[in-house]
């Protein structure tokens, strides 16, 4: 069952208004609604404690082991629901801002990879206010919401360093509107510039969807917490888009979206950032980008892998390229094959695209799985909106192993697997060969091993939205 949880809002604001010197605003009236871009309305540090989630799938997760404590929390939308997976975005963005303006003398770094972004995307800020936790296509809070490509520009005028780099405009045009504040003196410090501490980049390596810079994630060193003090060495990743929104806070496309955040993981962050600098350093190269992908692939230094978590970045090495059925650098892969001993398996897939290239490989995975001798559970069940190129032959065949329904609105990417033990993975891979094999993506795997396992029970829920 869905939780959604609401929150009071009586929270101390420090805000203050400064206009811009010498730059010119976009007052594109069909992309701009009020002039929050002349602000630097920020949230104090205190502002964020003990503040209540707004609309989360999970509580926090906690896992200790290994020196650390790491904890995680899944974000997501149901259809017609308010966008909280691309709110967070926004919401990082500015507790950095806040943390780095209680700790002046931190280093406080952001990197942030999207394939597509929206200048229709405003994002409530200030816990203080009705607006927080929504997401909209105008600015429906006033000083309270900004363009989430705002918050980007704030950050640095702020002195927070922050790394940008995305593939496509969905409406509008973030790398020009970004570029205008470049030059633009620091709020902070006025001998510093904009530029001195945001760098952003548009990927160029073409259209087609072969040529996709498919990943979205962003890295966060600090941020300010909601029980005092810092928040350090995060991850979150999602399915969503920066999708142009609505005055109803309606994103288009209007489907299921799903995200992670994990924080306290300095070396699960360390993999994302070494996976950012590769699709940054080869913006406009993509064969390059590839080329350095599989270079570390050959060396092992990309992927991260402990007791609790792994990351995977794609593409995969060129061994498997034919079906990107890799047992070692795809984790669907390498689960179906570790469930095939077990006595009792479960799979759930939710996901938009399943390709009729992997899909067919899975499905004689699958299928081995299926009709094995044994009498244990076998239980497999997906959720897809769409088949891909030529994939209706394939998916109709699903229903001779499990359950399958389709089209369904759902974007996510996650797929879950049960057998003794629980994975959970996600993050911007669908279930296609060209996913893991040609464009730039990530996944994420939570892995529990008790009966508790909250993870998988959260991503089993947004599953079940559409199911």
């Amino acid at each position: 069952m869905k939780l959604i949880f609401s929150a009071a809002f009586l929270f101390l604001i420090t805000a203050i208004s400064c206009k811009k010197q010498g730059t010119q605003v976009d007052k594109n009236a069909a992309s701009t609604v009020g002039l929050d871009e002349d602000q630097n309305t920020f949230v104090s540090e205190k502002a964020y404690q003990e503040k209540t989630r707004p609309r989360t799938v999970s509580p926090e997760t906690i896992f200790t082991y290994d020196g650390k404590t790491v904890r995680v929390k899944a974000y997501s939308r149901d259809v017609g629901e308010n966008n909280v997976t691309v709110f967070k975005y926004g919401d990082l963005i500015n507790r950095a801002i806040a943390y780095k303006t209680a700790h002046p003398s931190t280093t406080v770094t952001i990197r942030f990879a999207m394939y597509q972004v929206s200048n229709l995307a405003y994002i409530g800020f200030d816990p203080s206010h009705s607006s927080y936790g929504y997401v909209k296509g105008n600015d429906f809070g006033g000083d309270h919401s900004e363009k989430l490509i705002w918050s980007i520009v704030k950050a640095a005028k702020n002195e927070v360093y922050i790394d940008f780099v995305y593939h496509k405009d969905k409406s509008g045009d973030a790398y020009d509107y970004i570029s205008q504040f470049l030059n633009d003196p620091c709020y902070t410090n006025a001998a510093k510039k904009v530029t001195d501490y945001l760098k952003i980049r548009q990927i160029g390596w073409g259209e087609s969807g072969g040529q996709q810079m498919h990943a979205k994630f962003m890295t966060v060193s600090h941020y300010a917490g909601n029980s005092g003090g810092g928040v350090l060495n995060t991850v979150y990743c999602t399915s969503a888009n920066v999708d142009s929104h609505d005055s109803n806070g309606i994103p288009s496309p209007n489907y299921v979206q799903s995200g992670i955040l994990i924080n306290g993981h300095p070396e699960l962050m360390a993999s994302y950032n070494q996976y950012f600098d590769l699709i940054y350093n080869n913006h406009t190269d993509q064969t390059a980008f590839r080329t350095a992908v599989r270079a570390a692939h050959s060396t092992n230094s990309l992927n991260y892998d402990d007791y609790h978590f792994s990351s995977y970045f794609y593409p995969i090495p060129t061994t498997f390229a034919s079906n990107a059925w890799d047992t070692s650098f795809n984790p669907v892969a390498k689960y179906v094959s570790q469930m095939a001993a077990a006595p009792n398996k479960y799979m759930k897939a939710n996901v938009y695209y399943l390709g009729a290239d992997f899909g067919k490989t899975l499905y004689d995975s699958l299928y081995a799985i299926y009709h094995a001798p044994g009498t244990g559970i076998r239980d497999f069940k997906f959720v897809v909106a769409d088949t891909h190129t030529g994939g209706d032959s394939i998916l109709s065949k699903f229903n001779n192993i499990g359950i399958i329904k389709y089209p369904k609105h759902t974007h996510s990417k996650d797929v879950l697997f049960a057998f003794s033990k629980f994975y959970t993975i996600t993050g911007s891979a669908n279930l296609t060969r060209g996913e893991y094999t040609i464009k730039a993506n990530t996944n994420v795997v939570v892995k529990e091993y008790t009966a508790a396992h909250p993870v998988y029970n959260s991503f089993k829920a947004i599953y079940s939205y559409q199911y």
